[in-house]
């Protein structure tokens, strides 16, 4: 066989040995693919924000919020209390999620002021105001759509006062305006037992 045969050969051969090893490389990724266990359920646990609410109380003597659920299939996800902030609001944060992933969240800050609202609204501007269970909410939205929709595109803002001190509830999510409606009942039934 002459030289050039040979190395013609050998150049078969070695474009022959890449397809079957990329072949066999695929295979096994299939295979690993095929063989790892998924989980079934949700790897999110539910929390117990009744609680949380009820230990916050106990300890910071603050009206904590901690309304109920929406409907069947509703869960919450999260439930925080922030103390001691850079910016001096004390503040509790519940999120919802709901039976087809859509999100409701609630933030109380403690003697809160109207800058702490815009901060936490960034990029929202009031849009007018509506009346739900005796309480007047403030409407804010994003100015520019976003694409899926940012979990405060949408917000309702409420004021209470207690003695001295006001306090501002927001509540914001992913979920329709009628069920932001619904939330925001029963938040406001909450609001009239803890500042009577």
């Amino acid at each position: 066989m002459s030289d050039a045969a040979a190395r013609e050969r050998r150049a078969k051969q070695t474009t022959r040995n890449l397809i079957y090893s990329l072949a066999a490389t695929a295979a096994l990724v299939l295979v690993m693919v095929l063989v790892t266990p998924r989980p079934t359920t949700s790897l999110v646990q539910p929390v117990d924000y009744k609680a949380s609410a009820n230990d916050i109380r106990d300890t910071a003597k603050l009206p904590v919020l901690a309304p109920k659920l929406l409907a069947k299939g509703w869960y919450s996800n999260s439930a925080r209390w922030n103390s001691q902030t850079a910016d001096g609001v004390d503040n509790w944060y519940v999120g919802f999620v709901g039976p087809k992933n859509q999100y409701l969240g609630i933030t109380q800050g403690f003697n809160a002021n109207p800058t702490w609202v815009m901060l936490q609204l960034k990029g929202d501007l009031p849009q007018g105001a509506v009346t739900i269970a005796g309480k007047r909410w403030t409407v804010w939205q994003a100015t520019a759509k976003n694409d899926p929709p940012k979990t405060r595109d949408y917000a309702m803002v409420t004021e209470v006062t207690s003695g001295t001190r006001t306090d501002s509830v927001l509540v914001y999510g992913t979920a329709t305006k009628s069920e932001f409606r619904e939330f925001a009942t029963l938040v406001a039934q909450q609001l009239k037992v803890l500042y009577p």
